[in-house]
């Protein structure tokens, strides 16, 4: 009874824990912690107990730790009773799962076919050697484990959508497309399908028909099956596609509440806060949702735009619903810099400390107002705290270089901060993340910045931040190409008015050209981009 029990809550764990959800809300939960100690109890009691092994393999594998995931299932296999096929071949799919994710595509592979050569009919290893079958472009022998489920069940829509993939990748847009069509009208009403039948179109290239099917999963569960993230992820490689996409929904539906709040976070994300703020204003005009969400996001753009009265208003009613907020605090402690109201700003930033204390942003913010206020000590001391909580977060450098450079006049010490930058790895998926090009320019290495530029530029994804990094990096040594870099950076949709116009120390900034007439005339062309 008690191992039934405890394979139970495992599996109810697994669920849990496979959720979007939970993989960042559950780490501390005291029924994941419960539910470990169990697991290491029953474990110290009896050190071949592979159902033990294999719950919190699946623990591990919800929870995203991958390396504690295949140590157990390896347990879980090397113990298994060789005669219990059904759940051995289980444990092979869960760990070819764990392989896949880690990148080890043959070893999973071979996982699988284990899985198979147990139980031959095993529908869900027949669709996961299928799926890695694709990913590893063996397309004929993908063919026919779909083959093989569709033989077994003639309305599997796994089949339905791996031989679209096939015919997809193979050259055969037509079939590809008749293949989804049948698998989408076998559930119709199911979010889910249109999430995997956006994903081939978008692999066929054919993004305003991704984008389509994941806006109708929205309108279907208002985005709880996973469309929302996904839009947001097709919209950082395909922008326009994904707005385009957003905005002929919202003509056909206008009373459509939810894609208001895609659209405007997908603006908010891409720095476009004019336009995020638009819509932002719509979903409480028209009452689409009263959530603390709404007000944060608004209050954020408000105060990227300058407009601090009523961000802070709209911070305060985020407050008044979610109380305990870490975040909402920082922002309104932000907002109350921004407008020079430093004790304010303190307050705020103090409670957002109870919350969150070595919160990296929290940090910065104790930081900026100590610089602001001309206690350079004591912004030094936050800095290193920033530092300490993200030892890889270049910003947090070259913010303690730049106040012992103008606030302690110590440029060996800033030059030291400038270097670390360098060192630093910058594995952000985004390559201007890393702020090299920053450090350099503080550094006066003007060839090094030029190759880190031309690195930046053949990187294959530019953003408007990235050309406002590269107006910043020049600002001090090259008004002609800073100003040309700022014209890209708006002209492509960076509205961040406070740090283009407001932002005063910053080791970030473009306050070297503000005083050009060429600056102020950019400003006022895009001035409807900071809704001016």
């Amino acid at each position: 009874m008690v191992s039934r029990l405890r394979c139970f809550i495992g599996g109810i764990l697994f669920c849990f824990f496979t959720s979007s959800f939970a993989l960042h809300a559950t780490e501390n939960d005291d029924l994941v912690k419960a539910m470990m100690e169990v697991y290491a109890e029953e474990l110290a009691a009896n050190p071949q107990d592979y159902r033990t092994y294999y719950s919190r393999a699946m623990a591990y594998f919800g929870q995203g730790d991958m390396k504690k995931a295949l140590s157990d299932i390896d347990n879980a296999i090397k113990y298994f009773p060789r005669k219990e096929k059904d759940d051995l071949a289980q444990a092979y799919l869960l760990r070819a799962k764990i392989l896949s994710e880690r990148g080890e595509t043959k070893s999973a592979l071979t996982d699988l076919n284990s899985a198979l050569r147990l139980v031959p009919n095993h529908r869900l290893a027949l669709k996961d050697r299928g799926d890695l079958l694709c990913r590893l472009g063996q397309y004929d022998m993908a063919k026919i484990d779909y083959n093989h489920l569709l033989r077994m069940d003639t309305r599997s829509q796994s089949a339905f959508m791996g031989l679209a993939r096939v015919e997809a990748h193979t050259g055969q847009p037509v079939r590809a497309k008749d293949l989804l069509a049948q698998a989408v009208n076998l559930s119709p009403k199911d979010p889910k399908i249109y999430l995997e039948r956006s994903e081939i179109y978008k692999e066929m290239d054919m993004m305003p028909e991704a984008v389509d099917d994941l806006v109708y999963a929205v309108s279907l569960d208002d985005g709880h099956s996973g469309a929302i993230q996904k839009l947001v992820a097709y919209s950082n490689e395909s922008y326009n596609g994904v707005i385009e996409g957003l905005n002929r929904n919202i003509e056909r539906s206008p009373r459509q509440g939810m894609l208001y709040y895609v659209r405007a976070t997908i603006y908010k994300d891409h720095y476009d806060y004019a336009s995020s703020l638009r819509d932002w204003n719509t979903i409480v005009e028209e009452n689409f949702f009263n959530f603390h969400t709404v007000y944060y996001n608004r209050a954020f753009c408000l105060s990227r735009l300058t407009r601090f009265d009523e961000a802070r208003a709209d911070i305060k009613r985020a407050i008044e619903k979610d109380s305990q907020n870490a975040e909402y605090y920082r922002l309104l402690s932000e907002i109350e810099r921004g407008d020079g109201n430093l004790v304010a700003a303190e307050q705020a930033v103090r409670q957002a400390a109870v919350y969150d204390p070595s919160n990296v942003a929290i940090c910065l913010e104790r930081g900026m107002i100590a610089y602001d206020e001309g206690d350079f000590v004591q912004a030094i001391s936050c800095y290193n705290e920033a530092v300490v909580a993200a030892p890889d977060e270049p910003y947090s450098y070259l913010a303690r270089a730049y106040t012992q450079e103008y606030g302690m006049e110590n440029r060996t010490a800033a030059e030291a901060d400038y270097r670390k930058v360098l060192s630093l790895d910058g594995t952000s998926a985004a390559y201007g993340n890393n702020l090299k090009g920053i450090a350099f320019a503080r550094l006066h290495l003007k060839k090094q910045a030029e190759e880190w530029e031309r690195s930046l530029l053949a990187s294959g994804s530019v953003r408007n931040i990235d050309y406002f990094y590269l107006a910043c990096m020049y600002a001090g040594f090259d008004v002609d190409k800073s100003i040309s870099y700022l014209d890209k950076a708006l002209q492509n949709g960076y509205g961040d008015y406070y740090r283009i116009h407001v932002d005063c120390y910053s080791p970030v900034s473009l306050l070297p050209i503000r005083h050009l007439s060429q600056y102020s005339d950019l400003l006022y062309k895009y001035r409807a981009l900071f809704g001016k």
